[in-house]
């Protein structure tokens, strides 16, 4: 197994939750009002900075992993192509899982 970590802007959910299905990714657990600093700047929910990021976990077989993984670079390039040298809030990690219960 292979447990996803995908951060990215709220704003971007429910795009994401479409990528997913597409790519038969049906269970995921969702973080939303995720506060931090990155690449892309600083996200911390406030009235000067009001933006906040979300977390999706999933937990998928090596194949589904490596289709969804495909799928968000095609979404991640897509949007860097017009996004002239803004940093895409969107990152996806991965590394292997196991299931104990």
């Amino acid at each position: 197994m292979r447990t996803l970590i995908i951060v990215a802007r709220d704003s971007m959910i429910t795009d994401l939750e479409e990528l997913l299905q597409r790519n038969d990714v049906k269970a995921y657990t969702i973080m939303s009002n995720v506060m931090g600093k990155g690449v892309s700047g600083r996200v911390f929910g406030t009235f000067l900075n009001p933006d906040t990021n979300a977390i999706i976990f999933a937990v998928l077989s090596p194949e589904q992993a490596a289709k969804a993984v495909s799928a968000l670079q095609a979404l991640h390039a897509a949007r860097k192509a017009v996004s002239q040298d803004t940093p895409i809030p969107l990152k996806v990690f991965s590394f292997p899982c196991e299931e104990h219960v």
